[in-house]
């Protein structure tokens, strides 16, 4: 079993020391699915706090149990979200690990997977579904510096219909790859969209901090004062 150590209970380590203890309960109660329910939680804990390996073992642990079950036709539809789910966190992994092959592998997989729901569902709170995997596939683009795939995929998702954060990450990606391309003026309003359907969200990810600090630097003395305020409200400035 995956087990997480903490020292202090900050944000992050309080939602790994929760799925951790989540993972526990699954397991004792004997209800598989809650079991990797829960190393979904896990492996998204530790992609907060940068810790990769632990984040791809819990992953891989899930898919273990998962991939043998969704092989059967009438596998029931919460178990290939489970699944697709977890194969969109190994391929966000190595993309970080600018692993291209292995990414575009599993962005593939939960294709597969998604075609086989028919539609976006939110099983365990996994908003796994077509979308979803299309939303993961432009932020690995990102990840990998394809800026313009990123951007050529991102014309055709409409994450109207998964929640306010989800919607904010999808847009700051789509900040994140204007900035790549140097569209200051697209950028700026990806990711002011991205702050009113989640304004903590944007003003404490780091992420958008380099995309705030990245499009000042590219817009030289002239400043757009919708831009400056976001980085007062973000404490960039």
């Amino acid at each position: 079993m995956v087990s997480a150590t903490v020292t202090e209970c900050t944000p992050q380590a309080c939602r790994s020391l929760a799925a951790d203890r989540a993972l526990q309960a699954a397991e004792l109660a004997g209800q598989p699915l809650e079991v990797v329910a829960s190393l979904f939680r896990m492996a998204h804990a530790f992609m907060r706090q940068q810790h990769m390996e632990q984040a791809e073992q819990a992953a891989k642990s899930a898919v273990a149990v998962m991939a043998p079950r969704a092989k059967a036709p009438a596998c029931p539809p919460e178990e290939l979200s489970l699944l697709g789910a977890m194969n969109l966190v190994l391929a966000v992994i190595n993309a970080r690990e600018g692993n291209r092959a292995q990414t575009h592998e599993h962005i593939e997989r939960a294709r597969g997977i998604a075609a086989r729901l028919g539609e976006d569902r939110n099983d365990f709170d996994t908003e796994f579904g077509p979308t979803n995997v299309e939303a993961h596939a432009v932020s690995t683009a990102v990840e990998l510096g394809d800026a313009g795939l990123a951007l050529e995929v991102a014309q055709d998702v409409d994450t109207s219909g998964l929640s306010p954060e989800r919607q904010s990450r999808f847009l700051l990606d789509v900040a994140r790859a204007h900035t790549q391309r140097r569209h200051v003026g697209e950028a700026t309003a990806a990711i002011l969209e991205a702050e009113a359907l989640a304004p903590e969200q944007i003003q404490d990810h780091h992420l958008a901090r380099e995309v705030i600090r990245d499009l000042i630097q590219l817009s030289g003395p002239r400043v757009p004062e919708a831009l400056r305020d976001l980085a007062e409200r973000s404490a960039v400035l």
